[in-house]
């Protein structure tokens, strides 16, 4: 029920939390930030959009000075000195929500080392991350920001893979845990599994599955559109909730489970591919986001199962029907967002 009303709160965000991202490069005295933001999250009074909806072109220039302005207070980058000037550059306006903004930023001399700082998590809504990419003495680097890790510094030097496990694999629990529509998905199936044996099939085929499609979205070499992947995560929760509902099988649960695994997976693949990752580290960060999301996954299992098991055999006839039904709703609520609304 928690997660229910969890999930009822956050509709618009069910998939992804919220977050930004930004691309920085450095040329001697030069940095390039790209900075993405979405304006449906963004909730700066000072800015003064509405609330929801698209906005046109002509609505994005009229306020773009005090977003560029509110970016500023919130988004910074300073190197071994304070930068000389810092000026607003090209604005794209991507799908009617989405802006992507360059800042130019000009140093008194070449930047060496990067400090950038991020509060952007105030003006956003609860849980947001910045997701980062960095180029700088040759070297890529990534970085992830939010209310707890504010800043990063960067040198040039590449993480170490302690560093790089511990970032990904956090990164990947957090996801799980934010990611209502997953969350959903596996209620759907703990509350008709009776037994500890079919969990543990239904769980396997599930992260066999979404393991596969995770890493070959995230090399590249089978990438699906955002909308049909997010469209197909509402309709296979929906898909679950008939079933319960009507108490039918076309096969075997974990047949099921492992055909939409592969569509999760797609899901799941789109906070790696956006953060645009070094090919040195990208094995190890998607393994680290992988092992995340099954930390997460687990935990969520286990703390649950044996709660609508005991439920269940108190005399809660009514669980597994009232659970069904709420995810059906809001899978066709999400299915609606996703594949008539710009995800």
């Amino acid at each position: 029920m928690l997660l229910l009303a969890a999930a009822g709160t956050h509709v618009v965000q069910a998939h992804d939390m919220a977050r930004t991202e930004s691309r920085v490069e450095v040329h001697d005295r030069e940095v390039k930030v790209a900075l993405v933001l979405n304006l449906r999250d963004l909730k700066d009074p000072a800015i003064g959009l509405h609330d929801g909806g698209r906005i046109t072109i002509p609505e994005l220039d009229a306020v773009i000075g005090n977003i560029f302005d509110s970016a500023r207070r919130h988004y910074k980058v300073l190197g071994p000195d304070q930068p000389v000037t810092v000026a607003r550059g090209k604005y794209v306006l991507i799908d009617g929500h989405v802006v992507r903004l360059e800042i130019l930023y000009l140093f008194p001399s070449d930047v060496t080392t990067l400090e950038v700082e991020s509060t952007l998590h105030e003006v956003m809504p609860p849980g947001h991350q910045h997701l980062m990419s960095v180029m700088l003495n040759g070297t890529l680097h990534e970085g992830i920001l939010d209310a707890r890790s504010p800043r990063a510094t960067f040198t040039g030097v590449n993480a170490t893979k302690l560093q790089t496990l511990w970032k990904f694999t956090l990164l990947g629990v957090e996801h799980i845990f934010t990611g209502y529509d997953h969350l959903a998905f596996l209620l759907g199936l703990l509350v008709v599994t009776a037994t500890a044996g079919s969990l543990v099939k239904i769980v396997t085929s599930f992260t066999l599955a979404h393991s596969i499609t995770l890493a070959l979205a995230t090399f590249n070499v089978i990438v699906l559109p955002t909308r049909l992947t997010e469209s197909l995560i509402a309709l296979s929760i929906l898909y679950i909730a008939a079933e319960n509902l009507l108490d039918f099988r076309l096969m075997k649960r974990y047949y099921v489970t492992f055909f939409f695994g592969l569509v999760h997976g797609f899901g799941f693949s789109n906070v790696l591919r956006d953060m645009e990752l070094p090919r040195a580290s990208l094995a190890l960060s998607l393994f680290s986001f992988n092992l995340g999301v099954e930390i997460g996954q687990i935990t969520f299992v286990l703390l649950l199962f044996p709660l609508v098991q005991d439920l269940v055999k108190s005399g809660w006839s009514r669980l597994q029907p009232a659970v069904s039904t709420g995810i059906g709703c809001l899978a066709v609520y999400w299915f609606i967002q996703r594949a008539f609304f710009t995800v």
